[in-house]
């Protein structure tokens, strides 16, 4: 093969090589356009499940009754094992013939003894130790035994620490902005301040054929329904959370969102949701199976909501200003 054979096999290779690479570059921005799409798509899916599903999976019931009778914890007994096990080397000395290697026997009996106070020691520091662990179980165990005969005898103010001592409420904010509350010996009305309908996206995504993410507008009675989901959950995670905390059989719950008020002009905190749970019949409901909206008629509710429009101003059943 000439020079101009060899140009021209150079530049065949050459073109070939380009052409696998940019193949190869194609194939890798698919895929990596696709893994987006599919983590986009994934992203979306679960802040929908996720604002909707906060009711699922509620706190055990505290057994209050249990913690008043709760057996007062017993306090640590001294003992001698490490000491005890070390006087029983001493006793057993006896001197060596090859004793003078380490130095005599008078040596290894010194040691012996030393091991014997060093054991003291440690008796008395792991006693120690259990005396710390007793006092503070002591202490949350009559600290515990004290509110749950509060709360039993209906204290109010007991009721009111518990609930500030709550942190399960803050969920990441989905369930919010702010909860209030009011607290009275005939009622307990939690006020929670949700979200506006912008914690529903206003797109649907979904991943297409040819791997790309595809982003449609959601319609509009679509994202009324999943606000109203969204809503009706917190109700439900709020009056979930206080009935494992708190010995109560009733509890209502009130849900507010920042709405514009056409008499000002404004936006404002407006009721929407209005719910009067009964233990009973919470109690009775399987969580993870719900719609959480549908839910509703299980329970005494006021509740103006349209499809068309989602939700609308309503008058709670208890007041917001009382308590």
């Amino acid at each position: 093969m000439g020079w101009r054979g060899t140009l021209r096999a150079m530049e065949t290779a050459s073109r070939r090589a380009n052409r696998e690479a940019e193949r190869r570059w194609k194939s890798e921005q698919k895929a990596m356009i696709a893994a987006h799409a599919e983590d986009a798509v994934a992203e979306w899916r679960d802040h929908l499940q996720n604002i909707v599903s906060l009711h699922v999976n509620p706190n055990d019931d505290v057994d209050w009754e249990a913690l008043r009778e709760r057996p007062e914890p017993a306090p640590p007994v001294r003992n001698s094992k490490h000491e005890d096990r070390a006087l029983g080397d001493l006793n057993k000395f006896r001197p060596r013939f090859f004793d003078f290697l380490s130095g005599g026997s008078e040596k290894r009996r010194q040691r012996l003894a030393d091991a014997v106070v060093d054991a003291r020691t440690l008796d008395e520091a792991e006693y120690q130790k259990r005396l710390g662990q007793y006092q503070e179980d002591h202490s949350d165990w009559q600290a515990d035994r004290e509110l749950a005969a509060r709360l039993l005898a209906g204290d109010i103010s007991a009721q009111k620490d518990v609930i500030s001592e709550m942190t399960s409420w803050s969920d990441d904010g989905l369930i919010g902005t702010r909860l209030s509350f009011s607290i009275t010996d005939d009622f307990l009305h939690a006020v929670a301040h949700v979200h506006g309908d912008d914690v529903v996206p206003t797109y649907r995504r979904k991943q297409l054929q040819s791997g790309k993410l595809s982003e449609t507008k959601m319609p509009a009675g679509e994202r009324h329904e999943l606000y109203q989901d969204y809503v009706c959950s917190v109700a439900l995670k709020v009056a979930g959370d206080l009935f494992s905390v708190l010995p109560r059989d009733e509890v209502f719950v009130t849900c507010t969102a920042s709405m514009l008020d056409k008499a000002t002009g404004h936006m404002a905190d407006t009721p929407i949701l209005s719910v009067q749970f009964v233990r009973p019949t919470f109690n009775n409901l399987r969580l993870s199976a719900i719609d959480p909206s549908d839910s509703m008629s299980n329970f005494n509710h006021v509740m103006n909501f349209k499809r068309t429009k989602g939700f609308s101003l309503i008058d709670p059943i208890k007041p917001i200003s009382d308590g």
